[in-house]
């Protein structure tokens, strides 16, 4: 479920609310964006208008009153790192929302440990409104990521990420399968021999796509 933050968001944003319904509704089947996701005819209920003052990389932008918003659900190449496609993620993200109107649907969080605001971004299109989250998966720009509850768009974006990875899209090209181990209770898979699982008991071994499936991420220090 998605928990609107009003007082935060609404009290901020543009008086022109979106047309609320129960459900959007998208296009016909087969009318899709060059990106491949399929757009929403009409906005999700609670989404909130703003504008875009700068998109600093694929998954952070800034808005005209300075916020800034962390796309909800998914992970982007860093582009300090200088990371494989990093640019292209930013790239996608600056065609869709630099110095335009955009859409943001709050998660239930609303912030993260950064002040940054958590939401889905909606940018309109000749097609209706696009989720840029979903689209740079699709992409194969982004990877499913999250850390606390789950986004309301989760298995959307998990579909996507699988259909990414077994199209060899972006980041995804040269995938390698291979063992990795998890706990019990744990949003990380990693390797046999990562310091992290190494006091550990009862790890879960698996191949690494189920793992991705599954939503768990890649642990960052030992990146198996």
């Amino acid at each position: 479920t998605v928990s609107v933050l009003y007082w935060k968001m609404g009290c901020c944003g543009s008086k022109e609310n979106t047309k609320r319904t129960e459900e959007s509704e998208p296009l016909a089947p087969g009318d899709t964006t060059n990106d491949g996701v399929q757009p929403l005819r009409t906005l999700p209920a609670g989404a909130v208008k703003h504008h875009c003052h700068h998109v600093y990389d694929g998954d952070t932008l800034t808005l005209d009153d300075r916020r800034r918003v962390r796309f909800l659900g998914i992970d982007t190449p860093e582009l300090k790192e200088k990371e494989p496609f990093a640019e292209e993620a930013r790239d996608l993200t600056h065609r869709f929302c630099h110095k335009q109107d955009i859409w943001l649907l709050m998660g239930e969080e609303g912030e993260d440990k950064y002040g940054r605001l958590l939401a889905l971004v909606y940018a309109k299109t000749d097609g209706g409104f696009l989720c840029v989250n979903e689209a740079l998966v699709h992409a194969g720009f982004a990877g499913y990521y999250s850390v606390g509850n789950k986004p309301p768009n989760a298995a959307s974006l998990l579909r996507l990420q699988r259909n990414a990875r077994e199209r060899g899209a972006g980041m995804w090209r040269g995938f390698s399968d291979i063992d990795v181990v998890v706990t019990p209770n744990g949003r990380c898979f990693h390797t046999a021999a990562c310091e992290h699982v190494a006091k550990i008991r009862h790890l879960r071994t698996l191949r690494k796509s189920a793992a991705i499936d599954d939503g768990l991420s890649s642990c960052r220090d030992c990146h198996p």
